[in-house]
């Protein structure tokens, strides 16, 4: 596989992490609103549910946002030639891959273009 092949898929690959773990984000935003919304806007809601909803929302949206703000700066990294994002691109991949369907994906196709001799060879080093 040539080597301006390989860069167009190094190039796909940072574009799917960042699409892919952006989405996330977003969910995790989506959570944080809705569980805040729900707290704020139900009435006869006692100050202990309102806690309860308020910390749900957090913990839910904070986890989400941990698993997919390492993504989307994978993904920028890919998408500027980073040799450090190739090692974390890799283990992101892995680690992607029970997350089905997208994560499976993803983690697959990551796994493909690192197994294509000369993949190193598209990184800035």
């Amino acid at each position: 596989m040539g080597a301006q092949h390989l860069e167009q898929h190094r190039r796909i690959l940072g574009i799917l992490f960042i699409v892919i773990n952006a989405v996330t984000l977003l969910l995790s935003a989506g959570i944080l609103v809705f569980f805040g919304a729900v707290g704020g806007l139900v009435p006869d809601v006692e100050p202990e549910g309102r806690a309860a909803l308020l910390i749900i929302g957090l913990v839910a949206g904070g986890c989400l946002a941990l698993l997919g703000l390492p993504g989307v700066i994978t993904g920028l990294g890919l998408v500027r030639r980073k040799s450090w994002s190739r090692t974390v691109a890799l283990v992101l991949g892995v680690l992607a891959l029970p997350n089905v369907p997208l994560g499976t994906a993803l983690g697959a196709y990551a796994l493909w273009f690192y197994l294509q001799p000369g993949s190193d060879q598209v990184f800035d080093r």
